[in-house]
């Protein structure tokens, strides 16, 4: 009994010590006095953005993060994304939205120039724009020099499109069902492949590897996509606190759970991701992103911060 006894700890100090994250969370810069409600990072240049407001910033200096510009949006902004540094793609449900810069912040002298497109998420892959709308589906559009579109086609999708992600020459998106595949091989014609209807009220996926990792609600759920056709569930995880955002690097998942801070999760095994760390920003995390050794935390109305991980 005493040998089966000393077995078992042994067991659980290996276990425990293989979950241990091999990197460390530093605290670098923040930035107060601005209602950051979701953050994105491109080539060194922070996005920060709300309903109505977008905020670009310098991290050429991490430790105090420089404000380039900011801009005002008649309607509401429903995504970004950048295109070449200096282009900006606005998804509103008004094609008259004007985004106008805000010139008491245009002190730099650094010169951005936005595009309005209708829809609710957008993202981009080399010259080719996806831009999901609620009610039109998914269309795929080619973004030429100097913001000029053409409109390849539409993936006229039933049901509303809540997120989705692009690796060509799929598309892998998150309805009011659960989850789709997209085959965008020929782009003029995009054919519905797979479904995976026991993902349910999911709101926001990611891609790595050949797995899809869904958050909904609480719960996070890992995809299998080896056979891309069919789709299949491999792991379910339930957290404390809604999952806010979702974002994956290095065989490592980052999950904003509000309150609950930031997760970090080993996904080296998929079908059972270990958490290796938890760090708490000084308020609520509510989006993510990430750059090099980089993690940016947007707090919503208590601004947002910039942590090394390394």
């Amino acid at each position: 009994m005493k040998r089966f006894v000393l077995s078992a700890l042994l067991v659980l100090c290996i276990l425990s010590v293989s979950a241990v994250d091999s990197r460390f969370v530093y605290p670098l810069g923040r930035v107060q006095n601005v209602d950051a409600q979701k953050i994105e990072v491109s080539e060194a240049q922070v996005l920060v953005r709300n309903a109505h407001n977008l905020l670009i910033y310098s991290t050429f200096n991490a430790w105090q993060p420089r404000l380039e510009v900011g801009f005002r949006s008649d309607y509401r902004i429903e995504d970004v994304n950048f295109q070449s540094g200096n282009l900006i793609y606005v998804s509103s449900q008004e094609a008259s939205n004007n985004v106008t810069q805000v010139d008491s912040l245009s002190q730099y002298g650094r010169i951005y120039f936005t595009n309005t497109v209708i829809g609710d998420k957008m993202t981009r892959e080399g010259s080719t724009l996806y831009v999901a709308d609620r009610y039109r589906g998914i269309d795929i559009i080619n973004v030429g020099r100097g913001g000029t579109t053409e409109l390849l086609a539409n993936f006229a999708e039933k049901w509303g499109i809540r997120d989705f992600v692009v690796e060509y020459p799929y598309i892998y998106a998150l309805n009011d069902f659960g989850f789709i595949t997209v085959d965008i091989s020929d782009q003029s014609f995009p054919l519905s492949i797979a479904t995976n209807y026991q993902v349910k009220d999911a709101t926001r996926l990611v891609k790595y590897g050949k797995n899809v990792y869904v958050a909904a609600g609480k719960e996070l759920i890992v995809l299998s996509l080896q056979d891309v056709t069919a789709p299949v569930m491999i792991s379910q995880t339930a957290f404390f606190n809604q999952i806010q955002a979702l974002k994956v690097k290095d065989n490592r998942l980052f999950i904003a759970l509000g309150q609950g801070g930031v997760k970090i999760l080993d996904i080296s095994t998929p079908s059972r991701p270990k958490d290796i760390n938890t760090f708490y920003p000084p308020a609520a995390a509510i989006d993510l992103a990430l750059d090099n050794d980089y993690i940016f935390v947007a707090m919503g109305r208590d601004g947002w911060v910039i942590y090394e991980y390394r």
